[in-house]
């Protein structure tokens, strides 16, 4: 589902539709911006995220990779803007869980022990 605010969209897709592209190699930079309080406590990150912390998404932008669609893992309370500001920033394809990581999880996602 495409959702589109000033003029900028992004995407919100099913944990299942993730996982089913993923099952056919599609590419994705993944970075999982969620709370350090969210991260930790979940232990888990979706595998192969790039960890960036939310205060630290604007300075270390450049770490993800362009080109690819991204999905964003945050949380729910600040991915949609989160999503916007990358937008604005010139990444082209940003993708949202829907339900967020703990919906991928419950979908039975692949996932890795948080580095923390």
């Amino acid at each position: 589902m495409q959702v589109e605010q000033g003029g900028l969209a992004y995407t919100v897709f099913h944990p299942d539709e993730f996982r089913r592209r993923l099952a056919h190699n599609e590419r994705f930079s993944i970075v999982d911006a969620r709370s350090d309080g969210t991260y930790r406590n979940s232990g888990q990150t979706v595998a192969g995220a790039i960890r960036i912390a939310p205060e630290d998404l604007n300075r270390r932008k450049n770490e993800i990779p362009k080109g690819q669609t991204l999905v964003l893992v945050a949380d729910v309370d600040v991915a949609e803007s989160m999503a916007l500001a990358l937008l604005a920033d010139g990444y082209t394809d940003v993708y949202l869980i829907e339900g967020g990581f703990d919906a991928y999880a419950r979908a039975g996602g692949k996932t890795e022990p948080a580095r923390v």
